[in-house]
């Protein structure tokens, strides 16, 4: 009896911690994202004042970053025939970062958060807000903010 009761007090904390630890790590990780995504199609404008191509960071990435100027003065980031992988908390970031900088520049300061990416696939268009200076960013990028990684980059030009 006292042998069973010993085996209790080990096997119970051991299985709380396990369940806890798969929660967490379902939480943080969400593995099913490998599996998932999703396609939005938003009214694109033509009249690109800069654009890029996509080149790939940790995760395949590709299509048209594009900033527009609008009627009002105010610009938006389009990304046109876009197509990337999901995951947690990715964001879409106009940066000071060339789209030629090492991988691990574009996580530090320099950058301006457009928000939640909409979808993994399509065309979408993100608001900058007003007041913002265009000239100062170098490159879109789509970051996922759990990892500190870059998915894909597209360098701004002419």
């Amino acid at each position: 009896m006292r042998a069973l009761l010993a085996r209790r007090k080990i096997v119970v904390p051991v299985a709380v911690a396990v369940i806890v630890l798969v929660g967490v790590g379902l939480w943080a990780f969400q593995p099913w994202k490998l599996f998932t995504s999703s396609t939005v199609n938003e009214k694109l404008t033509d009249g690109a004042v800069q654009k890029g191509t996509f080149r790939t960071l940790a995760h395949p990435t590709s299509g048209q970053a594009e900033i527009v100027k609008g009627a009002d003065g105010s610009y938006t980031v389009q990304l046109r025939d876009f197509s990337t992988s999901d995951g947690p908390a990715v964001h879409v970031w106009l940066t000071d970062k060339a789209q030629d900088a090492g991988d691990a520049a574009f996580g530090g300061d320099g950058h301006l958060d457009l928000g939640n990416l909409k979808a993994t696939n399509g065309n979408e268009v993100y608001a900058v807000p007003a007041g913002t200076d265009i000239a100062q960013y170098k490159s879109v990028l789509v970051w996922c903010e759990r990892f500190s990684v870059g998915f894909g980059v597209a360098g701004l030009g002419a």
